[in-house]
């Protein structure tokens, strides 16, 4: 007799890192359902997985009723964290872009099957009262929850991603923290759980055998090495972390993402001491400082090799794809905890 698979309900899809993250686990999942408002993110994701029921709507049109004829036992979902975040307005409950989430906590008492739950957010939205209206509609319901903040360096992969996940199920409680606890590392009894380690350095993340023209299209243009050279977080393949990629990397230089420097062969000490001595970005031409390609990105996020992106996605909107993604290791880790 054939095992019955978990059915994923898997709400705001974006480019489908939840989807990778459930394929990863090895669970025995479908995901029976994906909706996300984005356009450009649901061409990505429609790409990848193409036999997956993916549809371009407003959460707020899905109802108890329609969620129940697909029978999920699982939700699976990254609601938008701009009504959290350290440079928005940080309005909470009363951004419109919460409307949707709101609605899911309305409908949560009249689902049937769903009996697990992961979520992901900003750092920020612990102390929400968005958060606040979550957890107390999960109590009703009789889910039992833990709360995490992660980033990627605890699974050795050299990039920084702090991040709020939840992970919920009903009726039995966790064998690790309290609901009044938010554990900022991955249990210690989960070591009977097979949690994927990363590479340690940048190097094996990185795109082998650029061609020329290839990587022309990524290094920083000299008025911007000139403008932002004192801010930018520069990285060589060696080392063992990059900062967080944005939405806006490339777009701004401070704060959205590092740098690296493609030429390793070339002293960075001596090339920025020549270069502040009379201001000559000629100097720093040798180094070869380019960003991180967004096949990069992907690897460090956890992407398989397989994930690609539609020919026609323009690279602009490719980085802000994944700077609104997630890491696929660190879920794939929590959704196997979740059903340990």
């Amino acid at each position: 007799m054939e095992e019955t698979k978990l059915r994923i309900l898997e709400l705001y899809s974006g480019i489908g890192g939840m989807h990778y993250a459930a394929e990863l686990a090895n669970i025995g999942a479908e995901v029976v359902f994906s909706v996300d408002i984005n356009t450009s993110a649901n061409e990505v994701y429609r790409h990848n997985f193409k036999q997956t029921n993916q549809q371009s709507r407003n959460i707020e049109s899905l109802s108890a009723n329609e969620i129940n004829k697909l029978k999920p036992n699982v939700i699976m979902m990254s609601p938008p964290c701009q009504p959290f975040t350290r440079v928005g307005l940080k309005l909470d409950v009363e951004d419109s872009r919460c409307s949707s989430f709101l609605h899911l906590l309305d409908v949560l008492p009249h689902l049937e099957t769903v009996s697990l739950v992961l979520m992901e957010n900003v750092v920020g939205f612990e102390t929400s009262e968005m958060r606040n209206a979550f957890t107390k509609a999960l109590k009703s319901c009789g889910f039992y929850f833990q709360e995490f903040l992660l980033s990627p360096v605890s699974l050795q992969i050299p990039n920084s991603r702090n991040r709020y996940y939840l992970i919920a199920k009903k009726f039995t409680n966790f064998a690790f923290g309290t609901e009044t606890d938010i554990m900022t590392a991955f249990p210690s009894n989960s070591c009977d759980i097979t949690i994927p380690v990363g590479q340690k350095t940048l190097e094996p993340y990185l795109e082998k055998n650029f061609a020329d023209e290839e990587l022309a299209r990524y290094l920083l243009p000299a008025k911007t090495l000139m403008k932002y050279w004192r801010i930018l977080d520069v990285r060589q393949r060696s080392d063992i972390s990059s900062c967080c990629f944005t939405k806006a990397y490339t777009h701004y230089a401070e704060g959205t993402g590092s740098v690296l420097q493609h030429d390793s062969n070339e002293s960075f000490q001596e090339k920025f001491a020549d270069f502040e001595k009379d201001g000559n970005v000629a100097h720093l031409e040798p180094l070869q400082l380019r960003y991180f390609t967004p096949r990069e990105i992907a690897n460090l996020m956890g992407f398989p090799a397989h994930f690609s992106f539609p020919e026609n996605t323009s690279l602009r909107t490719r980085y802000r794809l994944l700077g609104n993604s997630l890491n696929v290791l660190v879920v794939s880790s929590l959704l196997k905890i979740l059903l340990k």
